[in-house]
């Protein structure tokens, strides 16, 4: 497996609650009688008080390229998603060109332009140009 570099885009600010203080309530709530149901809502609290995301981590690989003229060309791939950016063959703009594998892919995709929601369509009453 190839080594991973992780540049975070903004450093996160340490937590006032510790890891240790979260394994130390994790295991009081799964160790004191019967957890029941309501222990995962509860060590899902405990996470988000530690600061760290409760959702998985996609690996996301970045490189460059260039066209049969020789134009350069980035590519953005995480999981099933591809994203090409070039310059437009007709002139000195960008063209950028998503691509998916999967339905639930791009279902799971949102795309915004300076701020305004792209995709999916609607999504807070925006409508693409």
């Amino acid at each position: 497996m190839p080594e991973r570099t992780v540049t975070p885009l903004r450093p996160r600010a340490p937590s006032a609650y510790t890891d240790t203080a979260a394994l130390n309530d994790i295991h009081a709530l799964l160790t004191t009688g019967d957890p029941g149901d309501d222990a995962l809502a509860d060590i899902a609290l405990v996470l988000a008080r530690t600061g760290r995301p409760m959702a998985a981590v996609r690996d996301i690989e970045i490189t460059t390229t260039e066209t049969a003229l020789g134009w350069p060309v980035a590519c953005a791939q995480a999981g099933d998603t591809a994203v090409f950016i070039r310059q437009a063959p007709a002139g000195p703009g960008l063209l950028i060109e998503i691509t998916t594998k999967t339905a639930a892919e791009r279902d799971g995709m949102t795309v915004t332009l300076d701020g305004e929601v792209l995709h999916p369509y609607g999504l807070n009453d925006c409508e693409p140009a």
